[in-house]
């Protein structure tokens, strides 16, 4: 009882002392990439500066992030290369995107990125690995109007496979982006089994005005029943699925108070941080409010 009371002072006397500044030690601040190539499409990559724990953020000092002004250079190791070309494109955050146009993913080969940008040089590898082979999509439901969905996957009969997946609700209005703990590895012994495609809440309309969006409140990682959407159930070598893996395993515990991720955050990034990722995709599951087409 005695050492409780003294904690109770403590935070008492705390809460009536003066505000402290806190000098930051000197940071040196990282690129950070995060970028991609998926197969049939064109490489995209996002290029930002980090910053201090403790910046105040402005929408001057976030526009102060964006890289704009970088040299991209992709090369694959069938011979093509090609120096990305920018895009601002309002539907991302940044709104900047470096783009290819000429080279579009294919499988089984290798991607090679170097990026020059202040006085810096980075470079990244990724491949392509073979696609997966999803069959269908289903919906578990959990109540009369909302459920979890769940995709039909067949193992590799010889190799592993790392499972990466990206989906898109009518409903919500989204782009393309990743479900919650998206990332998956399925060992050959594997029967087929259902993988639980979970929904997550944190886009960018969600984020900007969480009152007007279609699934405020609503049970979470579960979709309404007659929802549309769209599932991309990817695969990455393994570095990206490491890359990937500590990325959103410590994304979902920042939405825990009581979890800590002792884990450090991985990247493939030689000279910076963040992620360079081949995926391969084969087609695209759709859920329309019955199975799946």
């Amino acid at each position: 009882m005695r050492h409780i009371l003294i904690l109770l002072f403590s935070i008492l006397a705390l809460s009536c002392s003066k505000e402290i500044d806190i000098d930051q030690p000197d940071y040196q601040p990282q690129i950070v990439v995060d970028g991609w190539i998926e197969s049939d499409q064109s490489a995209h990559i996002f290029l930002t500066q980090s910053s201090p724990f403790l910046t105040h953020y402005d929408s001057a000092s976030i526009r102060n992030t964006f890289l704009n002004y970088a040299k991209i250079t992709l090369t694959s190791s069938e011979g093509e290369s090609e120096i990305l070309t920018l895009y601002r494109e309002k539907q991302f955050f940044p709104p900047f995107v470096y783009k290819s146009v000429a080279i579009k993913g294919k499988s089984d080969v290798r991607y090679d990125i170097k990026i020059e940008v202040k006085g810096k040089t980075l470079e990244a590898s990724t491949t392509i690995p073979k696609n997966p082979n999803p069959i269908k999509l289903s919906m578990n439901a959990s109540t009369d109007s909302s459920g979890i969905l769940n995709a039909l996957i067949t193992p590799s009969i010889d190799s592993t496979i790392y499972l990466y997946t990206q989906v898109k609700s009518l409903k919500s209005k989204e782009n393309y982006h990743a479900s919650f703990m998206p990332c998956y590895q399925v060992q050959p012994t594997h029967a087929p089994f259902d993988l639980p495609v979970w929904r997550v809440r944190e886009t960018n309309l969600y984020l900007s005005d969480p009152q007007s969006h279609p699934y405020y409140k609503w049970p979470r990682y579960q979709y309404a029943i007659d929802d549309t959407v769209y599932v991309k159930i990817g695969a990455t070598d393994a570095t990206s699925f490491r890359v990937l893996k500590s990325l959103f395993t410590d994304h979902a515990s920042m939405d825990n108070p009581f979890s800590f991720n002792g884990s450090r955050l991985e990247t493939n990034i030689k000279g910076g941080i963040g992620r360079w990722t081949g995926i391969a995709t084969n087609r695209i599951l759709i859920y329309t409010g019955q199975e799946n087409q």
